[in-house]
């Protein structure tokens, strides 16, 4: 298997890929699409420009659930629950609004919490991160798997960036904890290019 990770250092999306990918002995490399190549050379790999994308002997997979289905897949691992799935759902989620709020203010645009879209987002936000508050609480996450590397992707992306205090979900941070020293996690930690 010939594998070929597009993704950047920052990406929650293109990490947790990585973190699933390197303890199986998949013989991939990783390239880092901010120094590997301009925006629109990318357009050529991926018409969605979003990171990470899997080039598997020439077939390429866009979007870190696609590439966790195949990889699940070809390894023979056994497949995520409804409530595994609903779980990275709600993470990404949580991802995909922070991101939406923190485009917006890169490109200008004053987070006004009266404007829908920002209002949509906020709720999306706190609502998600209080039901992942619960999960950690109810779940036995203590296993390191993809579960638990989303929800350490997450995190560490977040505070990377300032945008969620965690002191207000203090089982989530509880139920990363006992990965946060392993060496792959601190070899990925998220830094600026």
């Amino acid at each position: 298997m010939s594998l070929v990770l597009y993704g950047t250092p920052t990406s929650p999306f293109a990490r947790r890929i990585r973190l699933l990918m390197e303890p199986l002995d998949c013989e991939f490399q990783f390239v880092n699409f901010f120094e590997a190549k301009p925006r629109q050379a990318y357009a050529q790999i991926t018409p969605i420009r979003k990171v990470p994308v899997l080039d598997d002997n020439g077939t390429r997979i866009f979007d870190s659930h696609t590439i966790q289905q195949h990889l699940f897949k070809t390894l023979a691992l056994p497949e995520l629950s409804i409530d595994d799935q609903n779980l990275i759902s709600v993470i990404d989620s949580v991802l995909d609004s922070l991101v939406t709020v923190m485009m917006c203010k890169r490109s200008g645009i004053e987070v006004d919490p009266d404007l829908l879209i920002f209002a949509l987002q906020t709720e999306r936000i706190k609502d998600s991160l209080n039901w992942l508050e619960q999960q950690c609480l109810s779940r036995d996450l203590s296993e390191w798997n993809y579960l638990s590397m989303c929800l350490l992707t997450m995190v560490h992306w977040t505070q990377f960036r300032n945008l969620v205090d965690y002191r207000e979900y203090p089982a989530i941070l509880a139920a990363i904890a006992p990965f946060e020293n392993r060496a792959l996690v601190q070899d990925t930690l998220p830094v600026d290019p």
